[in-house]
């Protein structure tokens, strides 16, 4: 049975510059996300399906202004776990933080992969 992943794509703002793909954040909440921009399949709902023939992926064209508010509400509701202080998703935060000064749009993709636990 496939298992959904998320990632993200960062598109700068100035052309001709280097986009980036990086892993949906660990700190930013996947249910409230899937939640707020609606589920897949809900009449309106802003996700699109990439026409992948094999899997049924989706993605869905945030704003910056939209990314880097949902990254301020996560990361305030994420700084009691643990996780925090991990020195990976400390470096994964500022790095997060820093592409998206130069990003005009973010891109995140919803997509199905093989888990091998059928």
């Amino acid at each position: 049975m496939p298992a959904r992943n998320e990632r993200i794509y960062l598109c700068p703002s100035d052309n001709g510059q280097p986009g980036w793909i990086m892993t949906f954040p660990v700190w930013w909440n996947r249910s409230g996300f899937l939640e707020k921009y609606g589920p897949f399949d809900k009449p309106g709902s802003r996700w699109f399906d990439t026409g992948n023939p094999w899997y049924v992926d989706y993605a869905l064209l945030l704003t910056m202004g939209e990314a880097a508010a949902w990254d301020k509400q996560c990361r305030i509701a994420f700084a009691g776990d643990p996780r925090s202080q991990h020195p990976e998703t400390v470096e994964a935060m500022r790095l997060l933080a820093e592409r998206l000064d130069s990003t005009q749009w973010v891109i995140v993709e919803s997509y199905e992969w093989e888990s091998g636990l059928e």
